[in-house]
């Protein structure tokens, strides 16, 4: 340890600092060059090999983690398990996090699941193909990398971020996210589609998504873009239902809303009614399927 200390390699600091670098980048994936000047791919070619260098490492750093793995050690598995146990809960994630990364650079596995416990990480693997080495492992984003576009948008365009974050704290979030197109159709009096968004992050048609799936997708979308307050849903099989609650006024801007609403579950093909009363609209999907949608009702 000393001499790694006296060769510039490593530098000692502080628990404390270190816990809160780890936990600050938590949800960030780490930059391959940084994992593979922990983890050298050319000295760690099984995962036998990586599991026995962690744990020298964790006796040698003083990392109190221990690191096994669920196969026979003298064949190469399809799908595996590790286990980390053991040291300080946010190190254990970080360094679980690096692991993952070179895994599914370096021997093709991704996280297929993660089975976090107060003193301990499991992480399920299984063998993937991973068509471009530029290409994340989707499971390693999935389950370590939650920011990490957010991070690197606000690297990349950092005064643009920081300007957003400033108006939205100073107007207590009460601003609506509006794409060009959207602004452009409002401004000209037209109804703006907004079922391509819904599309675009489904990645399928609208009709090919069931309600069990559209309704939380809506939810997260229309609550993202700050058009209304809250969207409460129920997916549960016959009685689904959607309840939204805005701060709007005018009637005119609540039938819009329905109406803007309303296309993407007709785009969908979905039966409802609907109907609004103050500051909630509520759509009912509980309805036959060869019944037709109600018109709007007024409470």
């Amino acid at each position: 340890r000393e001499q790694l200390i006296q060769s510039g390699e490593c530098v000692m600091m502080s628990q404390k600092a270190m816990k809160w670098l780890v936990k600050s980048s938590a949800g960030k994936l780490m930059d391959e060059d940084v994992v593979h000047d922990l983890l050298n791919p050319y000295l760690l070619t099984t995962v036998t090999e990586l599991k026995e260098f962690l744990n020298r490492g964790s006796k040698s750093m003083g990392w109190k983690i221990e690191v096994s793995c669920s196969f026979k050690e003298d064949v190469e598995p399809e799908s595996f398990t590790m286990d980390f146990i053991g040291g300080d809960r946010d190190f254990r994630e970080f360094l679980v996090g690096a692991v993952c990364i070179f895994l599914a650079r370096w021997m093709n596995f991704d996280v297929e699941a993660v089975h976090r416990k107060s003193n301990s990480i499991t992480i399920y693997l299984r063998s993937f193909v991973r068509h471009d080495l530029q290409d994340k492992a989707p499971g390693v984003s999935k389950h370590f990398g939650s920011k990490d576009l957010l991070y690197r948008e606000i690297e990349r365009k950092p005064d643009f971020w920081v300007t957003l974050a400033e108006l939205y704290k100073k107007f207590d979030y009460q601003r609506v996210n509006l794409d060009k197109e959207f602004f452009e159709a409002l401004v000209a009096g037209k109804l703006p589609d907004i079922t391509k968004y819904f599309e675009i992050k489904a990645d399928r048609p609208l009709r090919e998504i069931p309600l069990s799936e559209l309704l939380p997708l809506f939810k997260y979308l229309v609550v993202a873009s700050q058009l209304v307050d809250d969207v409460e849903i129920c997916a549960e099989q016959g009685k689904e239902h959607i309840n939204i609650r805005h701060d709007y006024s005018e009637e005119s801007v609540i039938l819009t809303l329905i109406q803007l609403f309303s296309n993407v579950f007709d785009s969908g093909w979905h039966n409802f009614s609907v109907s609004y009363v103050s500051k909630l609209i509520m759509f009912d999907f509980s309805l036959p399927d060869t019944s037709k949608r109600d018109a709007v009702e007024v409470s």
